[in-house]
């Protein structure tokens, strides 16, 4: 089978996992899971090429929000190669623009550029919010940040600590879009469910995407304090101890 004829089973596989009575039956989906895994990992030659061509015509042709999360739901990730497909296809919706479908995996997640698109208007709650679509949005953004890309383990700290305070900010900016969404409980169910996705990716970058647990704020300073300030306090201590028997 030729690459050309292995494209068109790529897409064809995939415009039938955005019909809802399929994605429905188990059975049929997880034959296409597996036929598609075996496709994409089965392309020899110019792999990238006829890939980033598949994207693209997989691009074109998902323009609702809920129906490309279904998508990607739905697209195996059990290889690396897979999971590079799936999240390059994630990042294109979420930005609406074709150019993370051909970008190298080492560039894939830029955070500024993720906290930018967050500013569109999209992202912002109104009174004509569509709370699936922002929800389906913010989980699409979930699949194609994954883990973030973080620094490699052996990178000097300052990279580390550059990682985690980018993923500080944008979780920050998730929070502020949390908190704009007025939880009414069963009266306003859809705005609910956006809210818990909403508040389910906030956690997943705190928890799960940094790379250290972040430092909980104490009234004498925090947890995982560095040595200049474990300094300060322990010679402010000592100060106030000798202040002490003085008297």
């Amino acid at each position: 089978m030729d690459s050309q004829l292995k494209i068109h089973m790529i897409c064809i596989l995939s415009r039938m996992l955005l019909d809802r009575d399929i994605v429905y039956d188990c059975t049929l989906v997880y034959d296409i899971e597996g036929i598609l895994s075996t496709i994409l990992d089965s392309i020899g030659e110019d792999a990238e090429r006829a890939l980033s061509t598949a994207l693209k015509m997989i691009y074109s042709s998902v323009e609702d929000s809920e129906l490309q999360l279904q998508l990607l739901r739905h697209l195996p990730s059990f290889s690396p190669r897979q999971a590079l497909f799936r999240r390059r296809l994630a990042l294109a919706f979420f930005y609406c623009d074709e150019y993370s479908l051909s970008e190298d995996r080492k560039h894939l997640i830029d955070l500024k550029a993720i906290r930018r698109r967050l500013s569109h208007s999209r992202f912002t709650v109104h009174y004509e919010t569509d709370y699936p679509g922002l929800a389906a949005s913010i989980a699409v953004l979930a699949i194609g940040l994954d883990d973030g890309d973080p620094p490699p383990i052996d990178a000097c700290k300052d990279d580390q600590v550059a990682f985690n305070e980018s993923i500080d900010v944008l979780a920050q900016k998730i929070k502020g879009i949390d908190n704009q969404i007025i939880d009414t409980s069963a009266s306003h169910r859809k705005r609910t469910e956006a809210k818990e996705v909403v508040d389910s990716f906030h956690k997943c970058l705190i928890c799960a995407v940094r790379t250290q647990q972040k430092p909980r704020s104490m009234i004498w300073g925090e947890y995982g304090e560095n040595e200049k300030q474990r300094s300060i306090m322990k010679n402010f201590f000592q100060k106030d101890s000798s202040a002490g028997n003085l008297d």
